[in-house]
């Protein structure tokens, strides 16, 4: 007999096919057995009739074979940098904000201990984004200063001037 499903021969008797585990569609009819004669014993009585039945022949044992288990491995969830991200996002923050120099300042301080603590974690990921955020940082530190020194000479200049303008003009008054 052979399988409809996947076309493979399968022995008498079973009810599934080996190959792919379909159940046939013909019915499992079990090879006949012989039956086994019964010793008859003398009896006294010779006119009684003796009535013999056949003896129950156990039923074939059905095997099904179990489906294939397969095993699916997770891997284990990597665990996010929480501090990286953050010294990633102040870091931007000190990139934009670098002429208003007291926000630019805290902005600054707080992306270069957090890019730290993210770079120092062990065992986690986003090692990239820390580097990033400090490097963010440190840049944008550097142009706050620049930016604040430059406007601060240019206020003292004009002050400056302003003051001797000022003088000159008592001067003459005077």
């Amino acid at each position: 007999m052979f399988c409809e499903s996947c076309g493979s021969q399968v022995p008498d008797g079973q009810a599934f096919c080996a190959n792919c585990g379909k159940p046939l569609s013909q019915p499992v009819q079990p090879a006949p057995q012989p039956v086994q004669p019964v010793q008859q014993y003398a009896q006294p009585v010779a006119a009684q009739p003796v009535y013999t039945q056949p003896v129950a022949q156990p039923q074939p044992v059905v095997q099904v074979q179990p489906a294939p288990v397969v095993v699916v491995q997770q891997q284990p969830a990597k665990r996010g940098n929480g501090m990286a991200t953050a010294g990633l996002v102040f870091g931007i923050l000190t990139l934009v904000f670098f002429w208003f120099p007291g926000l630019d300042w805290l902005f600054g301080l707080l992306g270069l201990i957090f890019s730290i603590v993210g770079v120092a974690r062990k065992n986690v990921g986003g090692k990239g984004a820390a580097i990033a955020g400090l490097i963010l940082t440190l840049l944008g530190s550097i142009i706050s200063f620049v930016f604040f020194f430059a406007v601060l000479g240019a206020s003292l200049t004009s002050y400056m001037d302003a003051a001797e303008q000022a003088a000159q003009t008592i001067d003459t008054l005077l």
